[in-house]
């Protein structure tokens, strides 16, 4: 799925359950990972499963597809900002493969991602709890409905993926996820 189907899941479901306060959000790409280091930022880094394809026509699937989302409330504005970079991988059968190539998600994995974004601002900016507010019951997501990615064809191939490259990948998605 392409980043306009990431932008048309996000805005439908706000149209249809808007965050409280009446706060405007954007989801736009994210073009410089410089963001990252400004305080009034934070990260979100989902994993999920995509399939992908090179130029020479190779196929595979990874359940290590990462997707950045930094996320900022300008509560002043009224105006919510979501940039979002999708972590491409090379081909691992391509000689000097030097470009990352951008998995596709279903539709399903795409409004699961958006879903568990919007639960992040939810809790971040609303100080909604998961576990008591009625307006979370919208947006939560049980963990056991959430779409289980099964392994990617074999071992991760760190050398071919690009949020491994960019500090992103494996052992920064579970220092984030890591329950507290």
């Amino acid at each position: 799925m392409s980043l306009q189907s990431f932008k048309s899941t996000f805005d439908e479901i706000l149209r249809q359950n808007p965050l409280p306060k009446k706060h405007t959000w954007k989801l736009q790409r994210l073009v410089n990972m410089g963001y990252r280091s400004n305080q009034d930022w934070f990260e979100v880094l989902y994993r999920t499963r995509a399939s992908y394809q090179c130029n020479h026509r190779h196929n595979w699937e990874s359940s290590w597809s990462m997707i950045s989302f930094l996320v900022r409330l300008d509560v002043k504005q009224g105006f919510g900002r979501v940039r979002m970079k999708r972590f491409g991988q090379r081909c691992n059968l391509c000689k000097n493969d030097d470009e990352y190539h951008l998995g596709v998600c279903s539709p399903v994995q795409v409004w699961f991602t958006v879903q568990r974004l919007l639960l992040h601002i939810l809790l971040r900016y609303y100080e909604k709890r998961s576990d008591c507010d009625s307006i979370m019951e919208q947006y939560i997501i049980p963990i056991n409905e959430v779409p289980q990615g099964r392994s990617g064809s074999g071992p991760h191939q760190r050398h071919c993926c690009e949020a491994c490259a960019n500090d992103r990948c494996q052992e920064v998605f579970n220092k984030l996820t890591k329950k507290k």
